[in-house]
């Protein structure tokens, strides 16, 4: 078949290139996604987003997809910005709320609902995730008595407010508040994984979780203001970090205060009972931890509490003793917070009935500093029990004046998008068959083609140095009327998130039918792979996925 070039115009619907774009989002907006046209959507602004894409969220309520209150990632290097006044003129996370929850008047069912208000796809690569600037409210998604001063658990939505599982999460500036389960529960890998300036408020059983890290990964969680932990039946608590087995944890200058036991169980600011030595422990101020400082198992096996001032000091100087690689600089003392007063009546009652290792008289300092009388008699474990804390009590209550946890007044991060590769802007049309060995497949090394192509199954053949498995998901492109078990295919490259990709996996769904007509319309760059065994030694990085 003769070789012709086609030139496929943007005015034929045709793009030139894979750019990545700023999204823009007001709730109650009804544009396109520009900044003076937004999304009134989060959800769908989510949904149409590529891989590189920098959504920016004005401050209001967002309830994600028909009142769910869940937002799913499925495109790797996605930034997600809130905190904008609502012309976009200012960004301040503290000032300007942007809230996600679900809707009260919520009438869809859980089905296929995942835990977290915001949760990476645990299918699609959602590395290099950024989230600044939100209020993840789990309040929403729980169930109180008519008081609201006790949750009930079997009526509650259990899980984490955000859950992933692929590498490099970042989490800054945002308030975690009200979830029935932790705060925070990813499988933290690869080396840049921060959780920083991040109020975590009201949690059962741990707010931030490293239970999962993989080897080799490393989370830096710095200046974070944890506050308010309950025991969660069935799993314990409540602790302020979980520190897994794998993975190098860094946490400084953070707060930790407020965290309860509950028949003598746990209550600890940081858990480090797999022994993991390679966590960090500096600058971290503990208050009202009623369990203690730290907990860890030692390289005997032995099970060890600190929770004495003295010890926490021997802490600080000899951090190898503590299953520590490094420390300094951890204190116990009163941040200067202060918490609502109606929350704190609750909470400081149900502390009473256990008290354990907690100072009664540090917490009756800050009844009379809240104007709420002397703690007296003991109240009952379960009469006052995971009430939801206001959130319109975060801010400033809960701000230390020490310069640890939360800082308000900062600079906060600015985010743009960034530049994606550049798609040919012109394609030789080619029959699938001169792919073939016969047709001199080398010849087409480089080449910019557009080709009909059956949709194939997944596979780990990555030959191309240009496309590399961390950013691209190989599939086997088949010759135009073959099945699955053909050895006529040639190997096709999707830079994940992209445009191409995302449409790929949409025509999969349905890849019997669109097979059976013949398949779908490739255009990309092909390369030779370098392997003559195969029938169709090809490789194709795809740029562009069209139904016919």
């Amino acid at each position: 078949m003769k070789r012709k070039a086609f030139v496929f115009a943007l005015l034929l619907g045709f793009t030139f290139g894979i750019f990545s774009k700023d999204i823009y989002v007001r709730s109650g907006a009804a544009g396109s996604g520009t900044k003076d046209a937004p999304y009134g959507y989060l959800w769908k602004a989510i949904k149409k987003a590529q891989r590189g894409d920098v959504i920016h969220v004005a401050e209001g309520i967002y309830y994600g997809k028909g009142g769910s209150g869940h937002f799913v990632i499925s495109v790797p290097h996605l930034t997600l910005v809130g905190g904008y006044s609502k012309d976009f003129s200012e960004r301040n996370p503290f000032k300007h709320l942007t809230i996600l929850e679900r809707a009260e008047d919520y009438r869809g069912k859980f089905t296929g609902l995942g835990e977290g208000i915001i949760e990476g796809d645990y299918q699609r690569d959602h590395s290099g995730l950024i989230i600044d600037g939100f209020v993840l409210n789990g309040t929403t998604r729980n169930a109180y008595a008519p008081d609201r001063s006790k949750i009930i658990p079997r009526k509650s939505w259990r899980g984490a407010l955000i859950k992933a599982y692929s590498p490099n999460i970042k989490i800054r500036n945002s308030i975690l508040i009200n979830p029935y389960g932790p705060g925070i529960y990813i499988k933290w890998q690869g080396k840049e994984n921060e959780v920083s300036n991040n109020f975590i408020i009201n949690t059962f059983y741990t707010a931030i979780s490293t239970r999962s890290a993989q080897a080799g990964s490393k989370i830096l969680i710095k200046n974070n203001t944890v506050v308010f932990g309950w025991f969660q039946p069935g799993k314990g608590g409540s602790y302020g970090v979980f520190v897994g087995r794998q993975g190098e944890a860094i946490l400084q200058d953070n707060i930790f205060a407020f965290l309860l036991t509950e028949g003598g169980e746990a209550g600890y600011a940081v858990s480090n009972t797999f022994g993991n030595d390679l966590t960090v422990l500096k600058g971290n101020i503990f208050y009202q931890c009623q369990g203690g400082y730290y907990i860890y198992t030692d390289e005997d096996g032995q099970s060890l509490v600190v929770w004495k001032r003295k010890d926490l000091q021997d802490l600080n100087e000899d951090p190898e003793s503590y299953m520590l690689s490094d420390a300094g600089g951890n204190t116990e003392e009163n941040p200067g917070i202060k918490p609502d007063k109606w929350y704190f009546k609750k909470f400081s009652g149900f502390a009473a009935s256990r008290p354990g290792k907690l100072r009664m008289d540090e917490m009756n300092q800050l009844r009379r500093l809240l104007g709420l009388p002397l703690q007296a008699a003991r109240a009952s474990a379960r009469s006052n029990w995971g009430m939801p804390y206001p959130l319109d009590k975060v801010i400033p209550n809960l701000l230390s004046p020490t310069g640890k946890g939360v800082r308000s007044k900062k600079t906060f991060e600015t985010y743009a998008s960034s530049a994606q590769p550049q798609a040919p802007s012109s394609y030789v049309q080619v029959a699938f068959d001169e792919f073939s060995l016969k047709a001199k497949a080398k010849s087409f090394s480089g080449q910019a083609v557009e080709f009909m192509a059956g949709i194939g199954q997944k596979c780990s053949s990555y030959f191309l140095k240009e496309a590399p498995r961390q950013d691209y998901e190989c599939v086997k492109l088949l010759r135009p009327g073959e099945s699955d078990f053909t050895r006529k295919y040639i190997f096709g490259y999707f830079l994940k998130g992209s445009e191409a990709h995302k449409k790929f996996l949409k025509y999969s769904r349905r890849k019997r039918t669109y097979n059976s007509r013949g398949g779908i319309r490739i255009r990309g760059k092909a390369y030779y792979i370098g392997n003559p065994t195969y029938s169709y030694p090809i490789g194709v990085i795809v740029y562009e996925v069209k139904k016919r």
